[in-house]
């Protein structure tokens, strides 16, 4: 659970990697909604190819900059946004590459709702896996519920107590 009453002084890798954190959220958002918009119009604004090796390198870029105290956990998120980065380079299939992406996205998703209770994330870690199976359903605008609420938040919420970090 996060600790938002405590201010841990945030070095410059501190305030770097939360903002990379919520860039990579931002970006896989933007990225899913604009999937859902190409579903519902018909009309792509990226290639599909170019658009999963773009939420790739979000995923990749959240994991690499999460903070989360438990070790295990913030490797098995990371391993997936890695993952998911290897596997599009490689040219692995979509479905492959998409389900690293999602695995992550919806652990991200799960963490934010367990530390900070934002309204409406308990979705996410549901409709993210739904996407990876029925894209039909056009269910990607509930992982900018992450990003949104994640902006509103101090830089400082995101590292909490040092102190309690597992290396």
């Amino acid at each position: 659970m996060a600790n938002p009453e405590i201010e841990s002084p945030l070095d410059g890798i501190d305030k770097l990697t939360v903002s990379l954190y919520r860039l990579g959220l931002s970006a896989a958002a933007l990225l899913l909604l604009c999937r859902g918009a190409a579903l519902l119009s018909g009309m792509a604004l990226l290639p599909s190819a170019q658009w999963l090796v773009s939420l790739a390198v979000a995923s990749a870029i959240c994991g690499f900059s999460l903070h989360i105290y438990d070790k295990r956990i913030r490797l098995i998120l990371q391993g997936f946004g890695w993952c998911a980065l290897a596997l599009a380079a490689v040219g692995a299939p979509d479905a492959l590459v998409l389900g690293a992406v999602l695995a992550t996205l919806s652990g991200l998703a799960f963490k934010e709702q367990f530390c900070f209770a934002i309204p409406g994330i308990k979705l996410v870690p549901v409709l993210l896996p739904a996407l990876w199976l029925l894209e039909w359903l056009r269910v990607e605008w509930a992982a900018a519920l992450v990003a949104l609420a994640k902006w509103r938040m101090p830089l400082h919420f995101d590292i909490g107590d040092k102190g309690r970090y597992q290396i």
